[in-house]
C-alpha cells in the first residue's frame, strides 16, 4: 500500500473524529500489519497512539474489523485475547480492495463503540 492511498483515510477518520468532538490517533497498515501512515489530533491520550497502531495490524493480519473479535472475547471465547498481535478492541477495520484486504485502518481515543464506527466511516468513499 502506498502513502497517498492511506493518508486520505487518515486525513477523513480525523476530520469525522473532529466533528464529533473526539481526539484521536489514526493509523494505516499494509496487509502484513506494517505501518504506513499515522497521525494524531492534539491533545489525544498517549496512550492511543500504540492502540490504533495495534487495532490496525490486528485487522489486518486476521482480515476481520477488531470488533468482531470483541464481541467474539464478550461472548466467552477468551482464546482471542491470547492470539499473536491480537487487540480485541473496536477500532480496527480491513482496508479492502478488489476483494482482498490490502491493510487496516486502527483508529483510537474515544470508547470502543466511538472508534468502531469512525473507522468504518473514514472508510466510506
Amino acid at each position: 500500500m502506498k502513502l497517498d492511498f492511506a493518508l486520505p483515510y487518515i486525513d477523513r477518520a480525523l476530520a469525522l473524529a473532529r466533528a464529533r468532538g473526539v481526539r484521536v490517533a489514526v493509523a494505516v497498515v499494509d496487509a502484513g500489519g506494517h505501518l504506513v501512515a499515522f497521525k494524531k489530533d492534539d491533545g489525544t491520550q498517549l496512550g492511543s497512539i500504540e492502540l490504533a497502531m495495534m487495532k490496525a495490524r490486528s485487522s489486518a493480519l486476521y482480515l476481520r474489523p477488531t470488533e468482531d473479535m470483541e464481541r467474539a472475547l464478550h461472548a466467552g471465547k477468551a482464546m482471542i485475547a491470547t492470539l499473536p498481535n491480537m487487540l480485541p478492541a473496536g477500532g480496527g477495520v480491513p482496508i479492502v480492495k478488489d476483494g482482498s484486504v490490502i491493510g487496516a485502518l486502527g483508529l483510537s481515543g474515544g470508547e470502543g463503540e466511538t472508534d468502531a464506527r469512525l473507522a468504518e466511516a473514514a472508510l466510506q468513499d
